[in-house]
């Protein structure tokens, strides 16, 4: 296996000057032999650091079949990945196989615009995926574009925690806090036995994330819907009661002087990285925390403790509920032998892929049985297995009909949106809670029903009810069959 793109080559063509600096994440350099559509080998573009062992271990076995090839692989910068491959794309240099993080286009689109091809996974593959792969997210036309490599069964708010602090504090580390109120007095506990130290710590400079977590709590507070949106009604609703709880649960930390300072700028690899110092109690995140604690802050790893979900009081029973996990690769429209292509992306459905991804300790696998098989960390495994009973599959429009990625092409980034008005609230600059989410809540029921006009105006079926779920009930799967 080579790694890296030619940098000589890429830099040829429009947006030269720019995607120098962008390929600055190129891992090594290689010579001109690695270009898309050569036959003895294959580019692939990632931007996830936990994939590459396991990526790397079936290269080296596909390197090595009578029909295989090598494959030159590029580890990009998840920052800088989707303004790279609009770069590579201008100048037809995409690689043969891609994530497509950063392009923020919904598959139809990223299909429409001519970015991927169909994948011709192999038969064995496709009987392994087959409950696994949705219509708008997957499949598109009947064709398929993409696959899933994780479990829907995830989030962001597990519960991670210094277990050795824990001790010292008085806490059984066998029992972690499961409501805000129990979560908040440990906090207390564990910032006493600190010897100067604080209970929690937060990646507040990250909007998307905190937005993430506390559309989470929110869920874990009685919301009744995902990312905002009521399922049973369809209207969007940040003002509702259950935010307004999970925000004040993280505002009642700052204000009981519980959080870290530097908290309110940090992103999640500073706040991990002071948590691993030993002199934190709490942080909240999601599986990956595991493995890049194992990987980059490997001391701290055998202190790590880890939980399921905080709800708001003991008599909610925790759940959040999230849509279909989304595909990782793509097949680009540059890529010359598909059939190659194909055959080396089939390698990524097998146990032996799966349990390769349970080792990375980062998003759980599709198949979480995997876990069992795979040298992982008692913290993560315990928030694995959480997920099997408090994480369901929510419903989306899309499954309902096809037609609303025309509706969801349309939408932009509401500003401010929910991330940036929680980091308000924590600054001070929001004084107004409530009345903030509610500008946020109309705002978006305003561009969802002024998209649904725009893309019936260009021919698409759609309409508002598409966006209603009248039959779904909460801590319950809304399974493929609830769309038929």
């Amino acid at each position: 296996m080579m790694e890296s793109v030619t940098r000589r080559t890429f830099l040829t063509g429009s947006g030269a000057v720019a995607a120098a600096g962008l390929l600055g994440a190129c891992d090594t350099a290689a010579d001109s032999a690695g270009r898309a559509g050569s036959a003895d080998v294959l580019t692939w573009w990632d931007h996830s650091p936990n994939l590459k062992p396991i990526n790397q271990k079936i290269f080296a076995a596909f390197e090595k079949k009578p029909d295989g090839a090598k494959v030159q692989y590029t580890l990009q910068q998840t920052s800088k990945m989707g303004q790279t491959l609009q770069l590579a794309k201008q100048s037809s240099q995409l690689p043969d196989i891609t994530t497509a993080a950063g392009l923020e286009l919904p598959l139809s689109s990223l299909v429409d615009g001519k970015w991927f091809q169909p994948i011709e996974l192999d038969d064995e593959a496709l009987a392994r995926l087959k409950s696994e792969l949705y219509d708008g997210f997957h499949r598109i036309d009947g064709k398929l574009y993409t696959f899933p490599l994780f479990s829907v069964r995830t989030h962001n708010s597990a519960v991670w925690f210094n277990t050795e602090l824990a001790g010292k504090a008085g806490l059984d580390p066998g029992t972690p806090p499961r409501t805000f109120d129990a979560f908040r007095a440990a906090a207390r506990k564990m910032q006493d036995a600190s010897g100067g130290g604080n209970g929690w710590i937060c990646n507040i400079g990250m909007p998307e994330r905190l937005s993430a977590q506390v559309n989470e709590l929110a869920q874990c507070s009685g919301f009744q819907g995902n990312r905002g949106q009521l399922f049973q009604t369809g209207d969007y609703a940040y003002h509702d009661d259950a935010f307004l709880t999970a925000i004040e649960f993280l505002l009642s930390l700052h204000r009981d002087k519980l959080m870290a300072p530097g908290s309110t700028t940090m992103d999640d690899k500073q706040a991990r990285a002071r948590f691993a110092t030993g002199r934190i109690g709490y942080y909240i995140d999601g599986p990956w925390c595991a493995g890049v604690i194992n990987e980059t802050l490997k001391p701290f790893a055998p202190k790590l403790g880890g939980g399921g979900l905080l709800t708001a009081d003991a008599a909610q029973k925790p759940a959040v509920y999230v849509v279909p996990t989304q595909g990782m690769y793509h097949l680009t429209a540059n890529a010359k032998d598909p059939a190659l292509a194909s055959r080396l992306l089939s390698m990524a459905t097998t146990e032996e892929y799966y349990v390769g991804i349970a080792n990375g300790m980062a998003r759980p696998p599709l198949d979480l049985g995997a876990i069992d098989k795979a040298e992982v960390l008692p913290a993560y495994k315990s928030v694995v297995t959480s997920f099997r009973d408090e994480v369901f599959l929510g419903p989306h429009e899309l499954l309902k009909n096809p037609a609303v990625s025309a509706v969801q092409a349309k939408s932009k980034p509401i500003k401010p949106g929910l991330g940036e008005i929680v980091q308000g609230a924590f600054s001070g600059d929001v004084t107004n809670l409530r009345s903030e989410l509610t500008k946020l809540s109309d705002a978006a029921n305003r561009q969802r029903d002024a998209n649904i006009t725009a893309a019936k105006g260009a021919g698409a079926k759609v309409g508002r009810d598409d966006f209603a779920f009248t039959d779904w009930k909460p801590y319950a799967d809304y399974g493929p069959d609830k769309y038929k």
